[in-house]
């Protein structure tokens, strides 16, 4: 495997070998790769959408090579949104092919003269004219790549809000069926991708095959092995493919969690019409099937994904996830699944993500230019987004810009981006996720999701434990819906009969604690201080109904979270009282 390096004022590609100083280093890959990169090659101080900024686009370790549900792509460099180090990831079908064609990372420099495509196959890369893509919805523009490029390429793309530079904008990427529904949503990164002028990134693995391991005996038994236990002794496995990520908004609802009303309340009285059960009894009217159960990217053995159609049974978007029931939903008080739906859609095409542009919208109804419930106002004004009108600028820029623009004090955003789903006054252990990931405020960067979720008791050394993991994870391009957070044990034998190594899994967590130090110490040098690492105040006296709860985790236990010593390989599921079993 190897780093593609491309320059865009240049039109020039070139490979090099990731360089490897210590034996562990052979487990670098997806999110890793970019922490490696942008620590030891870019300076923290650097413009994000600066000529040297580096857009970075990296499979994981297993990418292409049969290992179960281990497709997902990290997309990174420095972020717009937070000035910080940014990795965003997604499904979809680039980091297969890109395992496949014996790449680790396109690492994307300079600025082209115009807009431009680039391809990647077996014989190299081209750089191919995209002035009959750019300004196109992203669904058109990958329609018509597809055209040109055949049905079975994979695609990255940045859609309008990343050609405009938008602080909250995503880089796209294309499922099994090429929709561009899958989504590297946060901190921005659509725009460092728009700053090269690059429009998409065409990944053609004509002609290639699975990647052979170096003791392939060994290594399908431990696939096997795998998919056994994700399938048998995972406790979420079943739901999540049965009901998706939407499931989780009725957990929430029920433990007063589920940001609703501008973050003001943790439940929705509402919550039964945009919740699992409604999207399938809508989906049964319309079409005669759940809409569930559908798969982002090959060798996906969850199968979480989902597909949503409308009253007359057209599709209006895939990945119709919780976080987008959330945000644009019970956060906005709207309770009209069809009109959340056709949003979703339209934040797809926009390439904008749906977690930063529901929370934008939802703070200026503490200046009474939003009013809950309001589906048709929050449609007009993700309309104005696309237009590019002022107010439209303002929203595609996040939530603390918009709040700047109108002076409102009350901002729900931990370094510049917005908190997501899983109230951290509720679950207070995801609120020290929240609060200390150099990522900024991002629900998958540490889930806590056991544990006595109100008492402020042990909390950060349970996040502490489940970022370490879960950012190793990030390394291998495995889902985390994998849940190998909880079974660990699933992952060394893959990686081991992989690449012939012996490694344990305190290596791997050494790789976890590495990768965060590295992300810390880049935003340190980034202006990004210690003082960064909290929650907002009003979280710490505004109580949250209906438990009335507020963020009491000291801020002094908080300032000693990398001060790391790992307490457990990964929780024991079978002691924990979580109401998510």
């Amino acid at each position: 495997m190897s780093l593609m390096r491309i320059d865009m004022s240049r039109t020039s590609a070139t490979m090099e070998p990731l360089p490897a100083k210590k034996p562990q280093d052979r487990m670098v890959g997806g999110r890793a790769i970019i922490d490696w990169f942008m620590t030891e090659r870019v300076s923290p101080r650097i413009h994000p959408l600066s000529v040297g900024s580096p857009f970075i686009a990296a499979p994981g370790i297993l990418a292409g090579t049969g290992a179960p549900s281990a497709g997902r792509i990290s997309i990174g460099g420095k972020s717009p949104l937070t000035g910080g180090i940014k990795e965003a990831n997604a499904g979809g079908t680039a980091a297969y092919r890109l395992g496949r064609l014996g790449i680790s990372a396109i690492v994307v420099e300079g600025k082209a003269s115009e807009w431009t495509v680039l391809r990647v196959g077996s014989k190299g890369a081209a750089f191919e004219p995209a002035s009959d893509v750019v300004g196109l919805d992203n669904y058109e523009a990958c329609a018509k790549l597809r055209e040109r490029y055949g049905e079975k390429v994979g695609i990255i793309i940045t859609g309008p809000a990343g050609e405009r530079l938008y602080a909250n904008s995503t880089v796209a990427v294309t499922d099994l069926e090429g929709r561009p529904c899958r989504h590297a949503a946060r901190g921005g990164v659509g725009a460092i991708m728009g700053a090269k002028r690059l429009k998409a990134i065409v990944i053609d693995d004509t002609d290639t095959s699975l990647r052979k391991a170096s003791d392939q005996a060994a290594f399908l038994s431990a696939v096997k092995s795998a998919i056994e236990t994700m399938k048998t002794e995972g406790p979420y496995c079943d739901i999540v493919h049965t009901k998706s990520t939407v499931w989780s908004l009725d957990i929430d609802n029920g433990q007063g969690a589920l940001q609703t009303y501008n973050y003001h309340r943790g439940s929705f009285d509402k919550a039964g019409n945009i919740n699992a059960d409604r999207f399938m009894e809508l989906n049964r009217a319309r079409v005669g099937s759940s809409g569930m159960g559908h798969s982002c990217s090959p060798g996906c053995v969850v199968q979480c994904s989902n597909l949503f159609y409308g009253p007359t049974g057209e599709l209006v978007t895939a990945a119709f996830e919780y976080e987008t029931l959330t945000f644009l939903g019970s956060n906005l008080g709207i309770d009209d699944i069809d009109a959340i739906a056709r949003m979703d859609r339209k934040c797809d095409g926009l390439g904008i993500d749906t977690i930063e542009t529901g929370s934008a919208i939802g703070i200026l109804s503490d200046v009474g230019l939003f009013e809950f419930g309001d589906a048709e106002r929050a449609e007009a004004l993700i309309e104005e987004i696309a237009k590019g009108t002022l107010m439209g600028r303002v929203l595609g820029n996040g939530t603390q810009l918009t709040a700047k623009v109108f002076g409102i004090d009350r901002v729900p955003t931990v370094k510049g981006q917005a908190i997501s789903a899983h109230s951290g006054r509720a679950l207070k252990g995801w609120g020290v996720t929240f609060a200390t990931s150099p990522q900024g405020a991002d629900h998958t960067a540490g889930p806590v999701a056991w544990g006595d979720f109100l008492s402020p008791v042990g909390q950060v050394a349970l996040s502490r434990d489940s970022q370490i993991i879960n950012t190793a994870i990030d390394a291998t391009g495995l889902c985390h819906f994998t849940f190998a957070f909880i079974y660990p044990q699933i992952i060394m034998p893959m990686i081991n009969a992989f690449l012939g190594t012996d490694f344990t899994l305190d290596d791997f967590l050494g790789l976890g604690k590495e990768m965060l130090l590295r992300e810390r110490s880049f935003n340190l040098k980034a202006g990004i201080g210690p003082g960064a690492d909290a929650l907002p105040e009003w979280m710490r006296f505004e109580p949250l109904p209906p438990k009335n709860s507020v963020f009491d985790v000291p801020q002094e236990e908080i300032d000693e979270f990398f001060n790391f010593e790992l307490s457990t390989g990964g929780p024991d599921i079978s002691k924990l009282d979580s109401p998510y079993s």
